[in-house]
């Protein structure tokens, strides 16, 4: 594990990702020695074949970064080299060609004097977000079959290719298929495995980014970037989202002295993603077992004095305004001449960041549905809900009904808002 081997070699003081400083394209002599007398933790460097491509081409692996084929610097130099210092090491794999010789000498290695560090070997082995079809990834099973059959001491660092353009509406992040056909790739390898996500489009991904990270414990993600630089407020929402030892953070300066200052002084809203876990957000880490229920009274009142006590979920029945049908609003009105609009609670949470409550919307109707979804949908984009989520579909009889369709009541969700945690009983499953 990098974050033990840093501990143990006194690098850094907690197992925390933020605390690994990366240096990158550490390929020529030039710059493998500029990294290694620097004070950074890990080289990460780019593996090819001599003259690979060209009719020169020798079974001789070597450090250079595309389109370069020819470099003053071999894997079995720059191994000799790294293995001199306490240097963790990550090897990224542009082509298959490279990969086996490349293992051969990791073996040979690690025979003659030992690798007494974590080896991570990346290749993006999916096409991920924006990549057009005709762009081929490294052949993932062959990928892994090379490591588990030669050298399989390593971490695996399996990616997606992301093709990244700034300033477009509606540009593609992670999809639910992407990160599917990954985990069906990895899940029966035993290595821990890392996978480098783009720090740019990892926000909007989240809903399964974070699916596939609690797939495992061996799992953890590595964020990176190109040119551009991410927010320091999306590296809050990772960092507020998973554990310290989860995520490492392989981001440029001036950014990341900002965010590891803005993660130091935390005196802000946790950014917690409503489709999170209810009792990490109520108890973060070791916590209680059980969770009271309260339902929520619809007046003012009552509201405010709920979110004064010390936390739990908040069911709220929404129903039709009857003087403006379609205005979802809280139902159980009891005298109250005003209905109290689930805009108004959003509000409130709003205002009440501090306040340890989940909220249960158990919503009576699929137009309901709709326009409680968009107000949500409005409320996240505003950076206003920070809070667990959760939203069933009610029948009028407060139960499903036969003729709810659970298909359409998850479509409709994935398409809004579908950062909630989805309630089903058990008989509608889709």
């Amino acid at each position: 594990d990098m974050l033990d081997f840093l501990l143990q070699s006194g690098e850094i003081s907690e197992h925390d990702g933020l605390l690994a400083t990366w240096f990158h394209r550490a390929n020529s002599k030039e710059q493998m020695n500029m990294a290694l007398a620097s004070d950074v933790m890990i080289l990460e460097a780019d593996v090819t074949l001599e003259g690979y491509g060209t009719p020169n081409q020798k079974p001789v692996p070597i450090m250079a970064h595309p389109p370069d084929v020819y470099s003053d610097n071999t894997l079995d130099q720059w191994l000799d080299a790294v293995l001199d210092s306490r240097k963790g090491i990550k090897l990224d794999f542009k082509a298959l060609d490279s990969v086996g010789f490349s293992l051969d000498l990791l073996k040979q290695k690690n025979s003659s004097r030992g690798i007494n560090r974590p080896v991570w070997l990346n290749a993006d082995i999916l096409r991920g977000p924006n990549v057009p079809s005709f762009v081929s990834p490294v052949n993932g099973t062959r990928f892994l079959q090379l490591i588990q059959k030669t050298f399989p001491d390593v971490t695996l660092s399996p990616g997606w290719m992301v093709l990244y353009i700034p300033h477009i509406p509606g540009i593609g992040t992670y999809s639910r298929d992407m990160v599917e056909q990954m985990y069906h790739l990895i899940k029966d390898v035993p290595q821990k495995v890392t996978f480098p996500v783009h720090a740019l489009l990892v926000h909007r991904g989240w809903q399964h980014i974070s699916w596939l990270l609690n797939q495992s414990p061996r799992f953890s993600l590595t964020l990176w970037q190109g040119s551009d630089h991410p927010t320091v407020s999306d590296l809050l929402f990772v960092r507020d989202n998973t554990q310290p030892a989860q995520v490492y953070y392989d981001i440029y300066e001036p950014t990341l002295t900002a965010f590891k200052e803005a993660a130091r002084n935390r005196s802000g809203v946790r950014r917690f993603y409503p489709g999170g876990n209810l009792m990490d957000f109520l108890y973060p880490g070791e916590g209680p077992a059980e969770i009271t229920f309260p339902i929520i009274c619809w007046n003012a009142d009552c509201v405010c004095v709920s979110l004064d006590e010390d936390g739990g979920m908040l069911v709220l029945h929404v129903v039709s305004d009857r003087n403006q049908p379609g205005v979802p609003v809280l139902g159980d009105s009891g005298t109250s001449s005003q209905p109290f609009t689930l805009q108004r609670v959003c509000e409130l949470l709003g205002q009440r960041t501090d306040a340890p409550w989940g909220v249960y919307l158990r919503v009576h109707g699929h137009q309901l549905l709709e326009a409680s979804l968009k107000l949500l949908q409005a409320t996240y984009s505003a950076e206003e809900l920070y809070r667990p989520i959760w939203i069933s579909m009610e029948s009028s009889q407060s139960s499903y009904s036969t003729n709810v369709d659970s298909q359409d009541f998850v479509s409709t969700v994935e398409e809004l808002f579908p950062y909630v945690t989805v309630v089903l009983a058990e008989q509608n499953w889709p």
